[in-house]
C-alpha cells in the first residue's frame, strides 16, 4: 500500500509495527529508509586492551581506541530518512549534469585518488583520478567515490533545493545509531569478523592477511571482490540499510573531536562546533575488519578525495 505525495514519483510505503521497513523514493531515485527516533549506547562496547587482543595481528595499542570512548547513552529525538543505499554514480551524475557542479577533485587541478592497473596499487593524488575516473570500471550503480565532504554536502544542497526539503549528511550519532539498528556488537551480527561476509564487502583476507597501509597493498584487477561493487549485494541490516559496513567509507557532518564524546550532550549531538578534520564511517572495500566496527572513527579533511570514500545522505522529517 502506498499513497501519492505530490507527485507520481513519490512513493511512501506505510507498514505495520514490526513489519518491513518504512520507505520513500525521491524524485531523483534516491530510496531512503525511516529510522525510528531511539535511544542507544555510542562507542566501544568493550575495553580497549580487550580490542588489542582480539585483533592482535594488527600491532595496534589500547591508544589508538581511545576515541571510541567513553561508551555513552545517546538520544535520537526524532525520526528520519536515511539513505537505503550509498549514493551512486548514477545519481551523482544527475547532479552534476542538472546543476553543472564539478567536484574538487575536477575544478582544482589536483585530481583524486586511484587505482594502477600497472603496479596493483591505489595511488594518489594524480590529475587524471577523479568519480567519473578513479582506475577500474563503473556501473551506475557503483557508489560514486573521490568525493570530498565539501562535494557530498554541495549535492544534499543540490537536491534540498531541487525537492524542496532538507537534505544533508547524517551525524555521527545518526549513522552510529542507524548502523547498530539496535545492536550492540561489534559488527552487524556479532564480535567474530567472519559474521562480515554477508553483509560488508570489506579486504578479501583469504588473499590479504597481513595487515597493512591501504596505499602499500596490491590488487590485482583479475580478483573477483575488489573495488567498490555495485550497492544492495549483500544483505542488509535490522533497519533495512545496505552497506553501512564495507564497500566506502561513507561521510557524516560532524567535525572530529578526539575527546568529543567526554563532552557529547545526550540529545542529538552535532559534534565539535569547528573544527580541520570531518568524520568518516563504516569502512570500504579495501579496509580490514577492525576499521568495520561498528564504534570505529576515522576522519580526514573536509578536501580529501579517496577511492575508498563516499556518502549516503538523510532527509529530514
Amino acid at each position: 500500500m502506498f499513497s501519492v505525495i505530490g507527485c507520481s514519483r513519490l512513493r511512501h510505503w506505510r507498514t505495520r509495527k514490526g513489519g518491513p521497513p518504512i520507505e520513500y523514493s525521491n524524485t531523483v531515485g534516491i530510496v531512503l529508509v525511516q529510522i525510528p527516533a531511539g535511544t542507544f549506547w555510542m562507542g566501544a562496547t568493550e575495553p580497549a586492551e580487550e580490542l588489542v587482543k582480539a585483533f592482535p595481528g594488527y600491532g595496534k595499542s589500547p591508544d589508538y581506541f581511545s576515541d571510541e570512548y567513553p561508551r555513552h547513552r545517546v538520544q535520537i529525538t526524532k525520526p528520519f530518512y536515511l539513505g537505503k543505499y550509498e549514493i551512486t554514480v548514477g545519481q551523482f551524475r544527475k547532479f552534476t549534469q542538472d546543476s553543472g557542479y564539478r567536484t574538487e577533485a575536477e575544478s582544482d587541478g589536483n585530481g583524486g585518488w586511484g587505482f594502477n592497473s600497472e603496479s596493483g596499487r591505489c595511488e594518489g593524488r594524480r590529475k587524471w583520478f577523479n568519480w567519473q575516473y578513479p582506475g577500474f570500471h563503473q556501473a551506475d550503480a557503483s557508489p560514486v567515490v573521490d568525493v570530498t565532504w565539501n562535494d557530498a554536502v554541495a549535492f544534499c544542497r543540490w537536491l534540498s533545493r531541487k525537492e524542496g526539503t532538507k537534505y544533508r549528511l547524517p551525524t555521527e550519532a545518526e549513522w552510529e545509531y542507524a548502523d547498530r539498528a539496535g545492536g550492540t556488537t561489534r559488527f552487524p551480527e556479532g564480535d567474530d569478523p567472519a559474521t562480515l561476509v554477508s553483509m560488508a564487502h570489506v579486504i578479501d583476507m583469504k588473499r590479504h592477511p597481513d595487515f597493512g597501509h591501504v596505499q602499500d597493498l596490491e590488487f590485482s584487477p583479475s580478483e573477483t571482490n575488489v573495488f567498490p561493487q555495485t550497492v544492495g549485494r549483500l544483505r542488509p541490516n535490522h533497519f533495512g540499510l545496505y552497506d553501512t559496513q564495507g564497500n566506502v567509507w561513507e561521510w557524516v557532518s560532524d567535525w572530529y573531536g578526539q575527546h568529543y564524546y567526554s563532552s557529547s550532550p545526550t540529545a542529538d549531538p552535532q559534534g565539535p562546533i569547528s573544527g580541520g578534520l570531518h568524520v568518516r564511517r563504516g569502512g570500504g572495500w579495501n579496509s580490514f575488519p577492525i576499521w568495520a566496527r561498528a564504534s570505529f572513527r576515522n576522519w580526514n579533511t573536509p578536501e580529501s578525495r579517496c577511492v575508498n570514500l563516499g556518502f549516503r545522505i538523510v532527509r529530514e522529517l
